[in-house]
């Protein structure tokens, strides 16, 4: 198990410090403290965390109390099984410093911290759970795997030429979808990151999509027709050339279109202030973005499929 969890901090954190126990706090009270933060820091910490859980585990089997400030601080840190066990470990919300806490955990990188912060919202005050809740994405990790941090994706993976004051989500985004919260004004903000590039307002985007529907659904109708007309006359093979020629006939209407932007569902309340915008990338396909204002998060939310 402890060789488990070695590996994991490792993979996590990266190489650790080669010191003797009693003098990492020393260090890291002298190095990373007070604004503070050399290089040996993220390592120094991370040693730090694992001595916490590797305690907090001792306690636990020999059943003996563990004071919930400690586990507030356990809830707040890097370490994923740390913060997942202090989470956990609270089990209900009994003061600000808990709530505080709880909330900083569901922008934690680690999937398993993240989901383990929501069940404890959720159980202490479901409200709180309002302005997450519509942009929340679940992982489709589990168990050790889940709690590995998610990997953030870089400025040249996503096109964007300004990542200044974009705050990552990790509770909003996937594999395929980096979300960002801005204090920019959504029109300002698509300037900003993709300048001179053509904008689409939410409500174009909306009815684009819907005659795209109505278009394939009347495509897949008279197809559907063609298919059951031939096949009564027993004319099989051209039953299945019917069909391929209205898939290459509906494929040739969306290309004559332009870029078909795909709707941000969580935007569907007030599409006429959403901003959509292609962003061009050098040797790779384009990748799509969507901004607008959310009232709950009280910021402007940028969604970038790529």
């Amino acid at each position: 198990m402890m060789h488990a969890l070695i590996a994991l901090a490792t993979l996590i954190t990266g190489p650790r410090v080669d010191l003797p126990p009693d003098e990492i706090s020393l260090r890291f009270e002298a190095e990373c403290v007070d604004g503070r933060w050399a290089a040996d820091c993220p390592a120094l910490r991370m040693e730090i965390e694992l001595a916490f859980y590797g305690d907090l585990i001792i306690l636990g089997q020999a059943n003996e109390p563990i004071d919930r400030e400690s586990l507030v601080v356990a809830a707040r840190s890097h370490f994923p099984p740390l913060a997942e066990l202090g989470l956990r470990r609270l089990a209900r919300i009994e003061s600000a410093a808990e709530r505080d806490a709880t909330l900083a955990a569901l922008e934690h990188p680690s999937p398993a911290v993240r989901q383990a912060a929501r069940n404890l919202i959720e159980s202490a005050e479901p409200q709180g759970m309002q302005a997450y809740a519509r942009w929340w994405r679940a992982s489709t990790r589990s168990t050790w795997d889940a709690l590995v941090p998610d990997t953030l994706p870089m400025p040249e993976q996503l096109g964007l030429k300004d990542m200044d004051d974009l705050r990552y989500r990790y509770f909003a985004s996937d594999e395929h979808r980096a979300v960002f919260t801005s204090r920019t004004a959504p029109g300002e903000l698509i300037g900003r990151i993709a300048p001179g590039a053509r904008t689409s307002t939410g409500e174009q985007v909306a009815r684009s999509a819907q005659k795209q529907k109505e278009a394939a659904e009347r495509s897949a109708s008279a197809a559907s027709a063609i298919e059951e007309g031939l096949a009564r006359s027993g004319l099989g093979a051209l039953a299945g050339l019917a069909k391929r020629t209205s898939k290459q006939v509906e494929k040739t209407g969306d290309a004559k279109q332009g870029p078909g932007f795909e709707p941000v569902e969580e935007f569907a309340a007030d599409p006429a202030a959403v901003v959509y915008v292609q962003i061009e990338r050098p040797g790779a396909a384009p990748v799509q973005a969507a901004a607008g204002r959310d009232q709950a998060l009280g910021e402007t939310v940028l969604v970038v499929r790529y």
